[in-house]
């Protein structure tokens, strides 16, 4: 299974020039905990950050500054894990548990954002994965008997 087919097609995104008081109202607006930060190229929007709203808490605390004089670049983590969309299921999740993270941009071959992964989106794949070696299991105990 590839990451292309589990990811969510729906990403919330911002630039990191903007006011980091309107990302926090778009994730209060969206309900999610992350938005993804961009630049735009054409029609094409390239991945380079994430912002969550841990790294808003932790941004305030780092510069001792509040949210309304904040822009989206002070807080947001730089060093993005992206996933392509051609990437296998246990690979994506490698790289997740490698780098520590939640979650991941998805991106094309030339780096252009796609969708994003979360573990809430692997979790269901893996368990369905699961249930698969289970009754593979069950069918080899049964013939054995």
């Amino acid at each position: 299974m590839r990451i292309g087919d589990l990811c969510s097609r729906e990403v919330h995104v911002v630039e990191p020039d903007k006011p980091l008081l309107e990302a926090v109202r778009e994730m209060h607006r969206q309900h999610v905990g992350a938005l993804v930060v961009v630049t735009r190229h054409d029609a094409a929007a390239h991945p380079v950050g994430i912002v969550t709203d841990r790294d808003v808490m932790r941004g305030e605390i780092t510069h001792n500054a509040d949210v309304f004089s904040l822009a989206v670049a002070d807080v947001m983590s730089g060093n993005l894990l992206t996933l392509a969309e051609s990437c296998e299921l246990a690979e994506g999740i490698a790289q997740l548990r490698h780098r520590g993270v939640r979650r991941a941009p998805v991106v094309d071959e030339r780096g252009d954002l796609l969708g994003i992964v979360s573990l809430d989106d692997l979790l269901p794949a893996v368990a369905e994965e699961l249930i698969g070696l289970a009754k593979l299991i069950g069918r080899q105990a049964r013939r054995e008997r």
